[in-house]
């Protein structure tokens, strides 16, 4: 009789740790379906995010530019760990302060400047909390490719570009040293993209 009980007992409790585990996998399932259709969600809020600012995917491409900001005559060095890899698609990396990389489409200069909490426009850009507006004799000056442009934060970043944003009261020939000093690293980096 003794042995019954025991018997009993132990069928009793393997079935309730079998229904329990059950129940319990159940349950579990339902919430990977949940957090599975939560995802989807978000990929589809991205996706349309995306579309409407016009900026591609993640990884839709792999594109460098070199890049000279200056301030009042002095070069801002992106190469300060503070400025490296700010966001995911538009960044400068490996301590290299002179070359931007773009992994995705769309991405402009402005972009950039918002990735690094500041902010560009055809009047102002603003570094570290800092404004520089243009008035009396300090201008804003954007040029790409060795030529002044007036797109300033919606130019769309091309692969090699040569991109220069300068503040200040420089004279022409100034602004020659300054578009002078633009490096040509991007090359190095597009031509080693896909390696």
């Amino acid at each position: 009789m003794k042995r019954a009980v025991i018997f009993y007992a132990v069928i009793l409790i393997l079935f309730v740790l079998l229904t329990w585990q059950w129940v319990s996998k159940a349950g579990l399932d339902n919430q990977v379906r949940g957090i599975n259709k939560q995802i989807g969600e978000m990929q589809k809020d991205t996706n349309d995010l995306l579309l409407l600012t016009g900026i591609g995917p993640l990884r839709s491409t792999h594109q460098h530019a070199d890049i000279k900001v200056y301030i009042n005559g002095n070069a801002v060095d992106f190469s300060q760990k503070k400025y490296q890899l700010a966001a995911r698609f538009i960044h400068f990396e490996e301590g290299i302060g002179d070359v931007v990389h773009t992994h995705a489409t769309g991405l402009t200069i402005g972009h950039l400047f918002r990735s690094l909490g500041g902010n560009l426009n055809n009047n102002c850009v603003v570094l570290e909390k800092n404004n520089y507006c243009s008035e009396g004799s300090n201008k804003l000056r954007f040029y790409v490719n060795g030529n002044p442009s007036n797109e300033f934060d919606n130019y769309v970043i091309k692969d090699l570009d040569k991109i220069l944003v300068s503040y200040g009261a420089e004279s022409e020939a100034d602004m020659q040293k300054q578009l002078n000093s633009v490096t040509n690293l991007a090359a190095k980096y597009s031509a080693n993209k896909y390696s």
